[in-house]
């Protein structure tokens, strides 16, 4: 049985990553919506899946081709669930930043937090 003071520092260590994974969560989704608009304004006439593309194209950098797949795993992730729907920047932004963070670190094999919440907070629904 673990003592008390093991338990206290593992709940502590779950809080402050839980804190970091949020934030991370945060400025990811504030760059992701600038790059949004950046590129809604560039192409006004572009359509939704396209200037999606665009978007994690230019965030992905040197993996700009991984930008359809992202896509479309976002997609399959969120578009049947809760209800079926058209794919969000909302839901690009999620899957992405998840991907991104539990590929980041040879660790993270998930998030301690919702990170969907975090987006949620900072991507517009509309858009």
């Amino acid at each position: 049985m673990r003592s008390l003071r093991e338990r206290l520092k593992e709940y502590g260590e779950g809080l402050f990553i839980a804190r970091a994974e949020r934030r991370y969560a945060k400025l990811a989704a504030a760059n992701l919506v600038g790059l949004y608009w950046q590129h809604r304004r560039e192409r006004p006439d572009v359509s939704r899946r396209a200037l999606y593309h665009s978007v994690v194209a230019q965030r992905l950098g040197p993996q700009a081709n991984r930008a359809a797949e992202v896509i479309r795993r976002a997609e399959e992730s969120f578009i049947d669930w809760p209800v079926e729907r058209e794919l969000r920047f909302r839901d690009v932004v999620h899957y992405l930043i998840f991907e991104e963070y539990t590929r980041g670190g040879k660790a993270r094999e998930g998030t301690r937090t919702n990170m969907g919440l975090a987006v949620a907070r900072v991507v517009p629904e509309e858009i």
